[in-house]
C-alpha cells in the first residue's frame, strides 16, 4: 500500500512506501533499578524517566540521573544504543525524543535503535503518530499504549533523500521555536529582575533634567484608597437592570478588561443601588481576596477606562484610589513580593483562605512621585509588551510546525 503527502517539496514525485514500524529498527523497553541500592546510582550511564522529556520537543532530554553497568545487569533496564528514538508509552504517554547518546530508560518507554531510515524523519513522524494515538485513547480507561501496538503502527517512507529534506526543514523550524522560547525566557527574567530592583529601590530613574526623583513614601492601602465588596452574583432576577459581570476567573487570569472585552462577559441583573456601589471606573483595581492557599491571594487587574453597565462579583474586591496613581504603574505596584507576602500573612481560613477589607487596608506600600510612577510604568510596560510580541511570534511558529507535520507526512 502506498500514499502521498498533502504538501511536497519541488522535484520529488512518486508514491511513498508503507512500512510497519517494527521493520524499521530494534525495539527495547526499560526499567528502574532499585532506588534503595545507592551503588546503582553513582555511575556515568544516563538514565531517564518520562518527566525528563519535554512535550513537542524531540531534542530536549533533561538528563539528571546516572546508573552503573551493575544496575543494568541486575535490573530490567537496558542500554539503548545511539542514535535511538525514545517513545513514552505509559506515564506521560505520547512524548517522543531523539537521543544521540547511549541511554537507559524507565519502564514507561518503548525505544527503537539500529534505525533503518533517517533518524530525524522517524522521530518527527512518530511525534505526529503518537499524538494521534494519545488523542484516540483520551477519555477511555486506557492508561498507555502497549509496545505491540507501537510496533504495529504504519509508517509511510519516501526515498531517503526526501526523508532528509523533510527532516532538515522541520528541524530548522523546531530549532527556531526553541530559540524563540529562550528569547521569551530572557525577557521574562529581565522583567522579574527589573521589578525586584525597582520596587526594592535598588534601581532608580532620573527626571528629564537628569535629577533624582523625590524619595518614595510609605502608605497603607487604606490611606490612599477605599475598598469595596460586592453582593452581586451570577443570577438574573426580574425587575432588575441587566449588567456585565466581572468574575473571579477574569481577574485570576489577568484578563484585559475594557469596553470591548466586557461585552463578551456574562450578563446578570442587579439593583440600581448595587450598580452604583459596584461600578467600575478608570484607575480601579480589582483583587481576588480568597484562594485555596494563602500564597495565591491578591491577583489583580487594573481598569483602564470607565465602564458602562459593568460591575464586579461578590468573589472580588475593588480598590479605588483617592490619590492619582499612574495607570501603567498601578498594574505593578501591588503585584510584588513585599505586598503579596503581607496578603498571605493576613489571610485566614482552613480549606479556603480569605482576607478582609481591614487587612487589605492595612497592607503597606511604598509610592514614588507621580512623575517617577509614569517612568516606571512606561519602562515595565515596554518589557511586558515585548514579551507579548515574542509570544505571538512563538505561537505562529508552533502553528507553522503543526501544519508542516500534518501535511509533509502521510
Amino acid at each position: 500500500m502506498f500514499g502521498f503527502p498533502n504538501l511536497r517539496f519541488p522535484g520529488f514525485e512518486g508514491e511513498w512506501e508503507e512500512k510497519i514500524l517494527s521493520d524499521l529498527g530494534t525495539f527495547s523497553g526499560g526499567g528502574t533499578p532499585s532506588s534503595s541500592n545507592e551503588k546503582f546510582w553513582n555511575g556515568n550511564i544516563p538514565w531517564i524517566s518520562s518527566s525528563d522529556l519535554e512535550e513537542d520537543n524531540i531534542f530536549k532530554i533533561n538528563i539528571s540521573r546516572f546508573i552503573t553497568q551493575d544496575a543494568i545487569e541486575k535490573s530490567s533496564t537496558k542500554l539503548c544504543k545511539a542514535p535511538s528514538v525514545l517513545i513514552v508509552s505509559r506515564v506521560g504517554v505520547g512524548k517522543v525524543a531523539l537521543s544521540f547518546n547511549d541511554v537507559c530508560t524507565s519502564q514507561d518507554f518503548t525505544n527503537i535503535s539500529e534505525l533503518k531510515c533517517n533518524q530525524l524523519y522517524l522521530a518527527f513522524q512518530l511525534s505526529k503518530v503518537m499524538k494521534k494515538a494519545v488523542n484516540e485513547v483520551q477519555g477511555t480507561s486506557i492508561k498507555g499504549i502497549s509496545s505491540s501496538e507501537i510496533k504495529s503502527k504504519k509508517i509511510y517512507l519516501p526515498p531517503t533523500i526526501e526523508q532528509e529534506k523533510i527532516s532538515s526543514f522541520i528541524e530548522k523550524i523546531d530549532k527556531r521555536i526553541q530559540t524563540q522560547k529562550k528569547i521569551i525566557e530572557q525577557f521574562e527574567t529581565l522583567m522579574k529582575v527589573s521589578r525586584e530592583n525597582i520596587f526594592s529601590q535598588k534601581l532608580r530613574f532620573k527626571d528629564e533634567q537628569g535629577y533624582d526623583f523625590h524619595n518614595w513614601e510609605k502608605f497603607k492601602l487604606g490611606e490612599i484608597g477605599n475598598f469595596q465588596t460586592s453582593s452581586i452574583d451570577k443570577l438574573s432576577r426580574e425587575n432588575e437592570n441587566e449588567v456585565y459581570l466581572v468574575n473571579y476567573m477574569n481577574v485570576y487570569r489577568h484578563e484585559d478588561i475594557n469596553s470591548t472585552t466586557i461585552k463578551l462577559f456574562q450578563k446578570v441583573t442587579a439593583k440600581e443601588q448595587q450598580i452604583t456601589s459596584c461600578n467600575l471606573k478608570k484607575g480601579d483595581i480589582l483583587f481576588t481576596p480568597s484562594s485555596e492557599t494563602p500564597d495565591d491571594i491578591g491577583h489583580s487587574v487594573v481598569i483602564s477606562e470607565n465602564l458602562e453597565n459593568a460591575v464586579f462579583s461578590y468573589h472580588l474586591m475593588r480598590f479605588r484610589p483617592k490619590i492619582e496613581i499612574d495607570i501603567l504603574y498601578s498594574h505593578y505596584f501591588c503585584n510584588i513580593p513585599i505586598v503579596l507576602s503581607q496578603l498571605s500573612k493576613f489571610a485566614t481560613g482552613s480549606t479556603r483562605f480569605t482576607i478582609s477589607v481591614k487587612s487589605f487596608s492595612d497592607v503597606e506600600v511604598s509610592l514614588p512621585s507621580l512623575p517617577e510612577q509614569k517612568t516606571i510604568g512606561k519602562f515595565l510596560s515596554l518589557i511586558e509588551n515585548k514579551i507579548e510580541i515574542e509570544k505571538q511570534i512563538l505561537e505562529k511558529l508552533e502553528l507553522q510546525k503543526k501544519f508542516l507535520l500534518a501535511n509533509l507526512f502521510v
